[in-house]
């Protein structure tokens, strides 16, 4: 997302208002600091402030896409560094972790042994149930 610069309205109505109040007078004062000077003054000030402020994000722009792009080139570099601990050393190496790999052996979750099942034995009754006619079967 790049920022957007601005432009000013008010700097352009009052560029158009300066050119009105000069075909007044050149040099119009209607007291109280109401003078063509000090309005040509404030507009020459905004443009120039409005100029700095367009100048700085475009650089601020420029500074993030140079961030992002270093941030990607580490992150790359990283990963072969990892990557090249691993050819060295191997992935199940104390180096290999110490370098922030993970041991796939050990970093899977251990499924729990399921109980054998009891048989039954010749002392235990037998169940029966029946099929839904009525008619008993040996489980």
């Amino acid at each position: 997302m790049s920022l957007k610069t601005r432009g000013s309205a008010a700097v352009d109505k009052a560029q158009r208002r300066l050119a009105l109040l000069k075909s007044i007078h050149e040099n119009l004062d209607l007291g109280h600091g109401l003078t063509i000077e000090a309005y040509t003054s404030l507009i020459t000030n905004t443009r120039a402030t409005l100029e700095a402020h367009n100048t700085l994000l475009s650089n601020l722009e420029e500074s993030r896409k140079t961030i992002t792009q270093m941030d990607k080139t580490l992150s790359q570099l990283s990963e072969r560094m990892l990557i090249g601990v691993a050819s060295m050393y191997g992935r199940n190496s104390m180096e290999y972790s110490k370098a922030g790999g993970s041991n796939r052996k050990g970093s899977k979750k251990s499924i729990s042994q399921v109980p054998s099942i009891v048989t039954i034995t010749a002392t235990q009754p037998t169940q029966t149930a029946t099929n839904g006619k009525g008619i008993l079967s040996d489980v």
